[in-house]
């Protein structure tokens, strides 16, 4: 952990701020860990680290073997990320590894760190071999027993590193190496291997015991909502209101400073739409940034000129998976011929499965988009961003993003699955949101007889979609006559254009009996659940691709159309509910999915996923970089609800709740999330945010917070590919993606704030450092919050701002001291700046007292709740009086209290629009 005293002597800010200087001074000089220093970054970061092991709570006998598993350098500004791991015997410690961050004068910025103590107590033996291991891993897991493993190669030296088969629970083969697992009774030697699940979407990094077998850990390398956290928010029947009715205002068109013009052109939701909420689709040409994709989005060998016409190329290739077997779908990936022209049409009134070229060509855009927005802040190549050619600019290339829309491994979801290694080829997966909380998604309807009228039935992944307008046809029971006839797996024949009704059954799959009922001569299938309860959304192969809808009705449904018949009927798109959504149309899913790339990969660098803990931070950074990047004034507003996943949600404005536990705003009424939120049993009515989504959330709200207070202090610039210091939201980017470089492995919420804290002291000099700490110290991420380990219980909240960013009040005792005041009088709240500079100098929302407790002083609620805190209460002055300010710059703030406020005591705020408080406590009497 690193301790809250380090980041107290990371940036001196004056006491009195800069502005109020009659000459405005330079910007504070940083004070880092280390003065200048000579030599390469990587001996810089050795030689640190190994003089101060008690710092990082090590001895130095565990630091005697020290690799450097990656080292890039930051160009905006100069700090080089060296990445050490830990090592014993010649074995890496799994997990162990420290972040030195170097100045481009060796000056030691930051160490952010998860290094083990106790090395020289590591025990254990060799039983097992990598064969072996991935036998116990697979039993551990639960997955399907190894079928002919064998191993393919093996490496010498002490970690063994092996790579054996897939033998049937993995879509890879499966690297293996030996190493030390950390555990609550030290170190234990273990083989550690990534196992891509066959049979779900986990990618699994699993540590067995090397001589027990015993799983020691596992790690989920794919990252999804889960079914259980969205459950609350899906069932509801009718889209709940919004909470606020903003009219989407569409945003200027942004365009990268120097286009790549390979004449290419797409239709699609054009950046920053986050979704078809945001505006209809246009046509984008000459899309790609070249500074991020020099040749294009179609190019893979660094020479002029595309070398795919279709929906791929050096940063992504996009198609769909409806199949689930993570291989492209026959007629999959969308092709825009040699002029590279991607321009479907889609109807989202209709199925998504009617518009999938359209959806994969969304997507591939966006998938694009955000690798060279991402790349314009520090996301690059040397950094492990995803590329398959990284043109001679470090890193390791053959690893674009697999961006697979429709995939039929899932629904209500998307997912991002992140290698370790740099190289290693990620898989993003959007899947539908069919909205079955307003009805299933497809009908039948018969047209006369006893069994006239309409039946929801549910979808069929491996065909065409039906549509409003259906395909109608004579309704005819299959009988195949062979064994249970109404199966129809053996071939038979039907009256042409007719609808076959066939049962579900185990004698053959659902494609089987489609491809039976189109050779029949059926212009549509009928399948009648075997089981009582809803129909189920039916899977099959896509090869031999089949050109008939199916869809399926309920047991019972399926009986009384049966008992009907003969009749006429129709198989169409349910038009009494909306149309499915399509994760694919959502640039906001997109751009979260892909941050869990950008996440994984810069912590702890390109060599290693370490981004461990009940703290995880993940699903927050991946939020923020969404919302942050799609941000629109027009649209959003700081003290209003900002959603997350409307669309799906069929809600119509980014306003409205979302999925997420709460919305996200400025104003803590709507959004009122603070440190101690995460504890078990610390959200609101005592219940507990759930892990990793709820807890990212709230990592979320904070920094939605700080980007809108820089918005305040330096503009907002609708062009984020322009740089970190033409707009307040383009720097609240670059300092989080610097931060994620800088805080090392298993970071908590602590130390994801003092790296952004010293990010901002790399990159500015510290400029922004009380702007910083006020915005996470009105979350409870003060200077006094201790964050313990990365457990969700051991954290403590302080809502403190830094020392150098804090002063007294004139006339009034300094803090920590009372001052006792009459409950309901004005109270003068006087403070002196070096000169009037007029009456527009408080920050957002300033200023604001708080309900703290008279002993300890600290912001608790009074009936025990941890959520929601004392809410910040804007200050009023008495009558029709104001600020005041005299020509010597003494301001006053007249500050009318509440008579109810009797028998407590208050936290009075007033913030500057640079962030630099002034603060005073109160006790009211009667």
């Amino acid at each position: 952990m690193l301790a809250t005293t380090l980041v107290a002597s990371l940036t001196t800010v004056t006491a009195t701020p800069a502005w109020a200087e009659a000459d405005p001074p330079e910007p504070p000089k940083p004070t880092f860990l280390t003065g200048p220093a000579d030599g390469a970054p990587d001996q810089i970061a050795v030689d640190y680290l190994r003089a101060h092991p008690a710092e990082y709570g090590v001895a130095a006998t565990d630091l005697a073997d020290l690799a450097v598993a990656s080292s890039s350098t930051s160009r905006h500004n100069g700090v080089t990320h060296v990445n050490l791991a830990q090592r014993h015997k010649g074995l890496e410690v799994f997990g162990a590894v420290a972040t030195v961050n170097v100045a481009r004068d060796g000056s030691v910025v930051f160490v952010g760190d998860s290094l083990v103590p106790g090395l020289s107590a590591a025990g254990g033996e060799t039983s097992l071999d990598a064969v072996e291991a991935v036998r116990a891993a697979a039993d551990a897991l639960d997955l399907a027993e190894p079928s002919g493993a064998r191993v393919m190669s093996r490496s010498g030296g002490a970690a063994q590193r092996t790579v054996v088969s897939g033998s049937g629970i993995s879509d890879q083969p499966i690297p293996a190496k030996l190493g030390w697992q950390p555990t609550a009774d030290g170190l234990r030697l273990a083989w550690q291997m990534v196992i891509d699940d066959s049979s779900d979407v986990h990618l699994w990094n699993a540590t067995v015991d090397a001589e027990t077998g015993e799983l020691l850990g596992a790690d989920d390398w794919t990252h999804q909502d889960s079914p259980e956290d969205l459950a609350g928010t899906l069932g509801r029947r009718e889209a709940p209101a919004t909470t606020v009715a903003t009219e989407s205002v569409p945003a200027a068109r942004v365009r990268p400073p120097n286009p790549v013009d390979d004449g290419s052109s797409y239709t699609v939701f054009e950046f920053p739409k986050g979704d078809p909420n945001d505006g209809p689709r246009t046509v984008v040409t000459n899309p790609a940034d070249g500074s991020a994709s020099p040749y294009g989005w179609h190019d893979t060998d660094g020479v002029p000129g595309a070398e795919y016409t279709t929906t791929r190329g050096n940063n992504a290739h996009a198609y769909t998976d409806r199949d689930a077997n993570n291989q492209i779908d026959p007629g999959s990936p969308s092709d825009g011929g040699a002029g590279l022209s991607f321009n479907f049409p889609a109807d989202l009134n209709e199925h998504p499965q009617t518009y999938a070229q359209a959806a994969v060509v969304n997507q591939f855009y966006w998938c694009n988009m955000v690798h060279d927005l991402t790349y314009r802040y520090g996301f690059d190549e040397a950094s492990g961003n995803f590329q398959v050619n990284n043109y001679g600019r470090g890193g390791a290339g053959g690893d674009d993003v697999q961006c697979e829309a429709h995939d039929g491994s899932g629904q209500n979801n998307a997912n991002f699955s992140t290698p370790a290694m740099d190289g290693g080829r990620p898989r993003m997966q959007m899947f539908l949101w069919p909205g079955n909380q307003f009805g299933l998604p497809n009908a039948v309807t018969i047209g006369a007889g006893s069994a006239a009228g309409t039946y929801e039935a549910e979808y069929a992944r491996f065909t065409p979609a039906p549509t409003t307008a259906g395909f109608a046809g004579q309704v005819v029971a299959v009988d195949d006559g062979v064994g249970a006839a109404g199966d129809g797996c053996t071939a038979y024949s039907l009256p042409a254009g007719a609808i076959a009704v066939l049962d579900r059954t185990s004698g053959c799959n659902y494609h089987t009996q489609v491809v039976n009922a189109e050779a029949a001569g059926a212009a549509a299938v009928v399948v009648v659940n075997n089981a009582a309860g809803a129909p189920v959304v039916m899977n099959g192969s896509m090869s031999p691709a089949v050109g008939i809808p199916a869809v399926m009705v309920s047991q019972a449904d399926g009986a009384t159309i049966k008992g009907g018949l003969p009749a006429a009927g129709r198989v169409h798109r349910n038009p009494t509910r909306p149309a499915m959504r399509d994760a694919s149309f959502r640039s906001e899913t997109i751009f979260h999915e892909y941050g869990h790339g950008v996440s994984n990969r810069l912590t702890g660098g390109p060599t290693v996923n370490c981004l461990t803990g009940e703290e995880q931070m993940g699903e927050g950074w991946s939020d923020f970089l969404a919302i942050v990047s799609l941000l629109n004034p027009a649209i959003d507003d700081p003290e209003q609800a900002r959603g997350y996943g409307q669309y799906a949600l069929f809600q119509d404005s980014r306003v409205g709740p979302g999925i997420r536990p709460r919305p996200y705003s400025r104003n803590m009424e709507i959004q009122p999330f603070t440190y101690d939120s995460i504890k078990t049993g610390g959200w609101l009515d005592g219940t507990s945010l759930a892990a990793p989504h709820g807890i990212g959330h709230g990592w979320a709200s904070v920094l939605y917070d700080m980007t809108w207070n820089l918005v305040d202090r330096h503009g907002f610039n609708p062009n984020v590919y322009e740089s970190w210091n033409t707009g307040g939201n383009n720097l609240a980017l670059q300092l989080v993606i610097d931060g994620l470089k800088m805080q090392g492995c298993g970071p908590g919420f602590v130390t994801g704030r003092n790296a952004i804290i010293a990010a901002d002291a790399a990159l500015t000099g510290g400029e922004n450092a009380c702007v910083l700490w006020a915005s996470f110290a009105r979350r409870g991420l003060g200077y006094s919050a201790v964050q313990g380990t990365t457990g969700r219980n051991d954290n403590t909240e302080a809502f403190d701002t830094h020392p150098s960013c804090r002063a007294d009040f004139i006339g009034q005792a300094a803090q920590p001291a009372l001052n006792t005041v009459s409950a309901g009088d004005a109270v003068p709240m006087k403070f002196q700046l070096a000169g009037n500079r007029g009456l527009d100098i408080l920050a957002s929302g300033s200023p604001y007292s708080r309900l703290v407790d008279c002993e300890t002083l600290r912001t608790v609620g009074p009936d025990g709740a941890t959520t929601p805190r004392p809410l910040p209460v804007a200050a009023s002055n008495p009558g029709g009086s104001t600020m005041s300010v005299n020509a010597q710059g003494r301001y006053n703030y007249p500050w009318k209290t509440d008579p109810a406020w009797a028998g407590t005591c208050r936290e009075f705020v007033l913030t500057l629009d640079d962030g630099f408080q002034y603060r005073a406590y109160f006790q009211f009497t009667a």
